[in-house]
């Protein structure tokens, strides 16, 4: 079953937007059986049914909100926890409520920087290897209702955690700016609105070079210099002053030609 078909089945009113259905669908395929799953913000408590629906009676689905009204779900056998997730204490009363860890942690709760940047930084360790971060709603980080644009915004920070996923790389040449995050995340998936950290800790040898084959005929010459005047310029030095010339092009010229590139929106 798609997460559109059980979200149809929700006697209980809820809202998405079109597409988190097939991202969902994504993070679903890769759940345990009997997943914990645990979702900031109840509202109405369609999202809850879609989650029971979709994943069956196994699933233990976990609820968070501030309205207290909210714990009437108990009646559906759901577990309802009211708090507030802009706190810290709170994760702390959660990891107690979840003590063997979350497969799959949704935010779509109050969407403030406070509370969806909480969610991330704290809720990061309650995760299982495997396991799935969802933010939704992050158009938020563009609204001036929620004090947006800002330097310290949710999108901001993914954008960030996503290149200390580059720069954790042993090639690198700088170290990443939050090395428990980097080292915490496997990959993202990011759709309009919507990003997802899937949650594995590992290694320096997780990004290890791994080789096969021994032909290497092929293998001519540096790909930066590809459809360059600098590369075929080059070739009548020598080695050493090759290399200069090659560092010198590629600060100079080199970044002159991609800040054009950067800059444009192609069609």
């Amino acid at each position: 079953m798609r997460y559109a078909e059980a979200m149809d089945r929700s006697t209980r009113f809820t809202s998405k937007y079109r597409n988190y259905a097939a991202l969902y669908d994504v993070v679903v395929a890769t759940l345990p059986a009997s997943p914990t799953v645990v979702e900031i913000g109840i509202a109405n408590g369609g999202s809850l049914q879609t989650w029971r629906t979709l994943l069956g009676p196994d699933a233990r689905i976990v609820g968070i909100d501030l309205n207290e009204r909210s714990v009437a779900m108990r009646d559906e056998g759901f577990e309802v926890v009211v708090m507030d997730t802009g706190q810290a204490l709170s994760w702390r009363e959660l990891a107690e409520v979840v003590p063997e860890g979350i497969d799959l942690l949704v935010d779509d709760g109050g969407h403030t920087n406070r509370q969806q940047l909480s969610a991330i930084l704290y809720g990061i360790d309650l995760i299982r290897d495997g396991g799935w971060l969802v933010i939704e709603d992050l158009h938020a980080s563009f609204m001036r209702e929620f004090g947006n644009p800002s330097p310290y915004s949710t999108a901001r920070l993914l954008e960030q955690l996503t290149s200390d996923l580059h720069r954790a790389h042993p090639r690198s040449s700088v170290p990443p700016r939050r090395p428990h995050l980097a080292s915490s995340v496997e990959y993202v998936v990011t759709g309009t609105s919507w990003s997802a950290l899937r949650i594995r800790r590992w290694t320096a040898d997780a990004v290890a070079e791994v080789t096969a084959g021994s032909n290497a005929t092929l293998m001519d010459y540096d790909h930066r210099w590809d459809a360059t005047v600098g590369r075929r310029a080059s070739r009548a030095l020598p080695p050493w002053l090759r290399r200069v010339a090659r560092g010198a092009y590629l600060r100079a010229a080199g970044m002159a030609e991609a800040r054009s590139l950067f800059n444009r929106d192609t069609r």
